[in-house]
């Protein structure tokens, strides 16, 4: 066991869990001095001299080892993760053929087309840094985001008979692209203007399109309580 990593959760200021169903953008979470999966990134990459705009992983082992980690600490389980890397690929059984991972997926791929010029200037200029990201990195933020954890929350209410614990992920999961698809909504009315509004339109027809269908099949999702994002905690 990682013994700072054990320090760091042993601090009574951590909320325990807020890391499990968060958009992952630390640059703009208000919860990083609270959040152990934050804290333990950072203890990690100091030990192994990362600098700044390294990657924070040099191979699939190390990732996977640091999650192996971060769960022994945190409590939670590993067995989706064994059972992939344990697993040639395709044949791990975590899959999904629902069709709404098909519409998460055709929305990330639209949004890519759409915005395939705000994409390369990321890439070549880097994102900018102010109090709060452009409307355009917002959607690109969570595009892919978004699928990632339709599939996930989809593969996980699929195997909660076997496994009640996975009742929980799916709904985080759920609420958590709930939240990104409000996001993603509320940045793309504001880029539609008149020379690109049928693409935005299209895109917001595919949101809503997904939203509906996540509503549906998760019913508590939108109760679902993360803690620490949506609601305080002392």
């Amino acid at each position: 066991m990682n013994r700072r990593f054990l320090a760091i959760a042993q601090d009574p200021s951590i909320i325990h869990g807020v890391h499990h169903f968060c958009d992952e953008w630390c640059d703009y979470c208000p919860m990083t001095s609270r959040c152990l999966g934050f804290l333990c990134t950072a203890a990690f990459r100091k030990e192994r001299g990362r600098r700044k705009g390294d990657p924070t992983f040099t191979s699939t082992r190390e990732a996977a080892e640091f999650t192996r980690e971060l769960c022994l600490i945190d409590g939670s389980s590993t067995e989706e993760l064994d059972t992939l890397l344990a697993s040639p690929p395709g044949t791990s059984g975590l899959e999904t053929n629902d069709p709404l991972a098909s519409v998460a997926w055709q929305y990330a791929i639209d949004t890519a087309m759409a915005f395939e010029a705000e994409t390369i200037a990321l890439m070549t200029d880097g994102p900018l840094r102010g109090g709060r990201p452009t409307d355009e990195e917002v959607v690109l933020w969570h595009h892919l985001r978004i699928y990632f954890r339709v599939t996930r929350a989809l593969v996980s209410a699929q195997r909660a008979h076997q496994q009640p614990r996975l009742v929980e992920d799916a709904n985080g999961c759920a609420k958590l692209v709930l939240v990104s698809i409000e996001r993603s909504r509320a940045a793309l009315l504001s880029l539609r203007t008149s020379g690109r509004m049928q693409e935005i339109d299209d895109l917001l027809t595919t949101l809503g399109t997904l939203q509906s269908g996540l509503e549906e099949k998760f019913p508590d999702a939108p109760r679902y309580i993360r803690v620490g994002l949506d609601c305080p905690v002392a």
